[in-house]
């Protein structure tokens, strides 16, 4: 009996495009002047630390900035770089020059799902900071208190089944009581293995449907009957 939903962000509650086409670039437009401007401020001096241990070597802020760049535009999913978007993105919500996408049929269901009983939670690659920051700016206002919790890299790899079962200890459920959604393949299979039950996201605009994969596949939340 499924207890709770994890959810996913990009392709699944939200177009990809917005985080490839609108939050990459606009990180990646004030990375410079925000570190430089905040490189004293302890949490963005601690950022700075652990780009350093990824590289192995000590680095100047320039080559710093450099090496997040390039990050950015290979789309790595490091929690350094993770946490240095979500203070710029927070810039971007709390000044209204960003505002985040939700996909109707999620925003319908997952507000049915909440007034039914059922206990929501966000894992996505993007840190817990940029996910409360998205979900309390976006085109339907804040709805934030949606959601019982938020999970990010820092828990493990969207990819390794233990990330799954580790989540799983923490909201206190066994891993078949929780349904997993993600566009993700590799995640869905990570999730499976881990004992959860899951649904691949397959939106004309973000995926594609892949013949003989083990798990299914639906184009909308509509289709979703907990």
């Amino acid at each position: 009996m499924i207890k709770a939903v994890l959810i996913d962000i990009e392709g699944t509650t939200s177009p990809i495009s917005f985080v490839k086409e609108i939050l990459f670039p606009y990180s990646k437009e004030k990375l410079e002047n925000f570190i430089k401007e905040n490189k004293d401020k302890p949490e963005v001096q601690k950022i700075l630390n652990d780009i350093k241990k990824e590289a192995g070597k000590d680095l100047t802020i320039d080559e710093i900035i450099q090496i997040l760049k390039n990050w950015i535009d290979e789309d790595k999913k490091i929690t350094p770089l993770k946490e240095i978007q979500g203070l710029i993105w927070k810039e971007g919500f709390e000044t209204g020059k960003l505002k985040a996408p939700v996909y109707k049929d999620a925003y319908d269901k997952m507000i049915e799902w909440k007034n039914k009983g059922y206990k929501l939670y966000i894992y996505s690659s993007g840190s817990t900071t940029a996910q409360k920051l998205f979900f309390s700016h976006t085109e339907f206002g804040n709805i934030l208190d949606l959601f019982s919790g938020h999970f990010d890299t820092k828990i493990g790899s969207k990819k390794d089944p233990t990330s799954y079962q580790k989540i799983a200890q923490t909201i206190g459920l066994k891993p078949d009581e929780i349904l997993f959604l993600s566009d993700n393949p590799e995640e869905i299979k990570a999730a499976a293995k881990a004992g959860m039950k899951v649904k691949r996201l397959v939106r004309e605009q973000d995926a594609e449907y892949m013949e003989n994969f083990p798990y299914e596949q639906i184009k909308s939340f509509e289709e979703i009957d907990l």
